[in-house]
């Protein structure tokens, strides 16, 4: 007696959001080990074991999955070290643990910082994608000021500058020193600059009034 066939097994469908989760990193991936212009659809897709049409359903061009890098860099790493933060307590000692927690996930992985440096220089010198980094930048600035608002509300503070300056402070004393470690690679020297910055930017703040 002839058996059946067993029957197949369906696929399971995977919703537009995983498979756009899936090439961004697969982008990175290949981004870090063989640099961004080794990157193409057709490579990144091969690297998320998709096929090479996967990439234009989930983004209309290279540029969207551009910024779907850089927007994942400044959610992603902001908001992983934020409960470091203890409003409670030492103003200093505070900030100071906020920028170690961001600087732990900086060395962890400097290859994805070398290629998201890079991500901004390509788009600098490229007039389809020259809004990038001002995008990038107002976001990451956006983003610190609304932890910063939460961060004061918490302690009961008050800054001596305007949020907006401070902000734009403390991008370029991270951005400062992110981009000099990545030449000289001595951790040492530039946790020893984050503590000071730490300090400097306490000193900013002073208790609410009554």
């Amino acid at each position: 007696m002839a058996t059946s066939p067993a029957p197949k097994t369906a696929k399971k469908q995977i919703s537009a959001d995983v498979r756009r989760e899936r090439l961004v990193a697969a982008a990175l991936r290949v981004m870090k080990r063989e640099g961004i212009a080794a990157a193409s659809t057709r490579a990144i897709c091969a690297e998320a074991d998709m096929p090479h049409g996967a990439f234009h359903y989930c983004f209309r061009s290279k540029k969207e999955l551009y910024v779907a890098l850089l927007s994942a860099d400044v959610n992603v790493t902001l908001d992983a070290v934020w409960p470091s933060v203890m409003p409670s307590g030492d103003t200093a000692e505070a900030i100071r643990a906020l920028l170690r927690a961001y600087w732990a996930i900086v060395e962890a992985d400097p290859e994805t910082q070398l290629v998201l440096s890079e991500l901004i220089d390509l788009a600098l010198r490229d007039p389809e994608l020259s809004e990038l980094p001002a995008w990038e930048h107002r976001a990451y600035h956006d983003k610190i000021v609304s932890h910063l608002e939460r961060f004061l509300e918490e302690a009961r503070l008050d800054l001596t500058v305007d949020i907006e300056v401070v902000a734009e402070m403390i991008i370029s004393a991270i951005g400062g020193v992110v981009a000099s470690w990545l030449s000289h690679r001595d951790s040492a020297v530039a946790v020893e600059a984050l503590d000071n910055f730490a300090a400097l930017f306490a000193a900013l703040t002073r208790p609410q009034a009554v």
